[in-house]
């Protein structure tokens, strides 16, 4: 994790991006670009225990920096200040090693450790989820459900919520969510992220609300930009490129996940397509195998009736009437002829 540049300020985020949970994957990035909008030209560092050593198929290709690489000083020397979201016990136990004069504030972590709760700045209790509309397109969410169906991993028609399909990208997982009839879950996160989509949802209450979690991200903004003054650090001489780059790879990076939605898209109509054919030709070759087990039923069956007449035949010409009528017969034929 490189040093803060000089005048502008770093917010390392800790989360448990390497962890397939929506939670897991959700919490950092709302925190990551709601003060990114209270503070622009800040440096914002996702990190989780391994990072991109391990990642997750559920995070869609995001980059965390594994915490488990630098020391509890080197941690605390790279950022201003340090948000923990994430309820991993190794980061939890982590972030009470750094610096007491380190700033960290745990941030919807279910259950905040004495310690850590007792050298923190303060603690933020409300869910991020509830504004996760700040991470991902709202209006994405139904083709989402679309590709997911001729995927195969939704039914058609209403469904219900108890788990997520394995292997789905965090993105998908909202939109599972935003097209079911029902969830039932016990992990507050979800219960959160269901609040903010207007789902019905049957499981823990999530915590706080849209208004205090705005009121404790201003709180978090302004405890960043203090801490930064106190260092020394000069608010006045932030770099506008430095903003304005960090903004465009951030929308660059939006539009590429959008472009992946439209790729994906190309991909499922003529894999569903084929699919849809390769099912005809399934039921074709059924009805074929079944014709064929006729045939075979009727071939046999001929063939008994054929050997039974063979063998009737055979004993009839064996009788003595007709071996004995035999010459008059040929006589006859003969005198006829």
């Amino acid at each position: 994790m490189p040093a803060p540049s000089t005048g502008v300020g770093a917010v390392a985020i800790w989360t448990s991006a390497d962890q397939p949970g929506l939670g897991d994957q959700l919490l950092g990035r709302v925190i990551q670009q709601e003060l990114l909008a209270r503070l622009p030209g800040w440096r914002m560092t996702l990190c989780s225990p391994d990072g991109w050593r391990r990642p997750a198929v559920a995070d869609g290709g995001l980059v965390a920096e594994p915490l488990r690489d630098r020391s509890p000083d080197e941690l605390a020397a790279a950022a201003t200040l340090t948000v923990v979201c994430s309820d991993d016990p190794f980061t939890l136990e982590l972030a009470t090693r750094l610096d007491p004069a380190h700033p960290v504030v745990p941030f919807g972590v279910r259950e905040v450790p004495a310690v850590l709760a007792a050298r923190a700045a303060f603690v933020a209790e409300a869910d991020p989820a509830f504004l996760l509309d700040h991470v991902v397109g709202l209006e994405t969410l139904p083709v989402r459900v679309a590709q997911l169906r001729q995927l195969g991993e939704l039914p058609d028609g209403d469904y219900d919520v108890s788990e997520f399909p394995a292997g789905v990208v965090f993105e998908d997982r909202l939109a599972i969510l935003s097209g079911a009839r029902s969830v039932t879950t016990d992990d507050e996160h979800v219960a959160a992220a269901c609040a903010a989509l207007g789902v019905s949802c049957v499981g823990p209450a999530p915590r706080g609300s849209v208004t205090e979690l705005r009121d404790e991200l201003d709180r978090l903004a302004a405890l960043a930009e203090k801490t930064l003054a106190e260092q020394g650090g000069d608010l006045g001489t932030r770099m506008a490129v430095l903003a304005e780059e960090n903004h465009a790879l951030r929308l660059a990076h939006w539009l590429l996940r959008e472009r992946m939605l439209v790729e994906r898209q190309r991909l499922v109509e003529p894999l569903a397509e084929t699919w849809r054919e390769r099912d005809e030709a399934v039921d074709e070759a059924a009805g074929l195998r079944d014709r064929n087990r006729e045939l075979a039923r009727q071939n046999e069956e001929l063939a008994a009736r054929l050997a039974h007449v063979e063998s009737e035949l055979s004993a009839w010409q064996g009788t003595k009437l007709v071996r004995w009528t035999r010459p008059l017969r040929d006589a006859y034929g003969k005198a006829r002829g």
